[in-house]
């Protein structure tokens, strides 16, 4: 993704991601080399990913559900249920019906993954294993470390709040 491509198929072109990775930016700095003038900057953002970071992550979804500050949407059955009790959910074909329920599907597997999940601690360090194998964690990994880049950004933005113009002042 961070090199340009063509779709030969649909003749379609994609510029290439500029990565960067706010308290990591000497990481994002091997990416730079890769940088055009067409380069979407700041398209995708680069965490590198290590036992204290994880906990963080971890912490911080643990956080943000407890506080009823992430919704997540209805069971994928309940939703297919009340489509179906409507006129236009009946005339679906099963195609639409699939697309119209994808996001409702992605969140009850979601769910599963959170599910299989067991907490345990390695001194400091949270570490999250799965109960069961066969069930991955891709999604989970990414709606936290989603939930993780949010929080970077918001305390970024609440740092550069609390700067006071008094504290460049030099007085006698």
């Amino acid at each position: 993704m961070v090199k340009a491509q063509d779709d030969e198929a649909t003749n379609e072109h994609f510029p290439d991601f500029g990565v960067y990775g706010g308290t990591q930016e000497d990481a994002a700095e091997e990416y730079k080399k890769y940088r055009t003038s067409e380069t979407e900057e700041d398209a995708m953002y680069l965490i590198k990913a290590n036992a204290p970071v994880n906990s963080d992550a971890h912490a911080n979804a643990q956080t943000q559900l407890n506080a009823g500050k992430v919704k997540m949407l209805i069971d994928e059955r309940v939703a297919k249920g009340k489509l179906l009790t409507t006129k236009a959910g009946q005339k679906m074909t099963p195609e639409k019906r699939a697309e119209y329920l994808k996001p409702f599907t992605q969140t009850s597997i979601l769910k599963e993954e959170m599910m299989n999940l067991r907490e345990e601690n390695e001194g400091v360090n949270i570490i999250l294993k799965q109960a069961n194998k066969s069930i991955r964690k891709d999604k989970f990994s990414a709606f936290e470390y989603g939930l993780y880049y949010i929080k970077l950004e918001e305390d970024s933005k609440k740092k550069k709040k609390k700067f006071k113009i008094t504290d460049m002042l030099f007085s006698n």
